[in-house]
């Protein structure tokens, strides 16, 4: 009988550009916020611009932790079907609100449009202090079917 280790396909690390390439191809993202008493995670559409990422918001949680320039992770992952890969970029940073009257008005022209309803006047930039990527091919599911794959348990009374 052998012994030879499982080999499992690599998790490969994005490059800097690879990052910000597949930043660029998605529209979705998740915003941690450090809150008073615990993390708040928030669903965010987004653009790239000049190597940050710019969302809007209304009044509320994320614009107050941009007036407080608070540390923040931004999260985007992505699932290539041709490839079974799928893909993960984090940025650590920081949130800042975008004031000065030359930055709102690029921010405007900016091709970003708020899903949900509301005013969402602001802007909001994070602005890398990390940024991270990986990329590794989904595992076939059934490497994971065991003899207790698909048992009910019993129901406690």
């Amino acid at each position: 009988m052998s012994s030879q280790p499982m080999r499992y396909p690599p998790v490969t690390e994005l490059s800097t550009e690879e990052c910000w390439a597949s930043l660029r191809g998605a529209v979705v993202g998740r915003l941690a916020v450090a809150g008073p008493e615990h993390p708040e995670l928030f669903p965010v559409n987004y653009v790239v611009d000049h190597g940050t990422v710019v969302f809007r918001t209304d009044p509320g949680a994320k614009l107050a932790a941009s007036l407080d320039e608070a540390r923040v992770a931004f999260e985007v992952d992505g699932f290539e079907p041709s490839t079974n890969e799928v893909w993960s970029v984090v940025i650590k940073g920081q949130l800042e609100p975008v004031l000065q009257t030359a930055e709102i008005v690029d921010a405007v022209a900016l091709p970003l449009f708020p899903w949900q309803s509301g005013e969402k006047a602001f802007f909001v930039r994070v602005v890398p202090v990390a940024l991270s990527g990986r990329r590794f091919v989904v595992a076939d599911p059934a490497r994971w079917i065991s003899p207790l794959t698909g048992l009910r348990r019993a129901r406690e009374e």
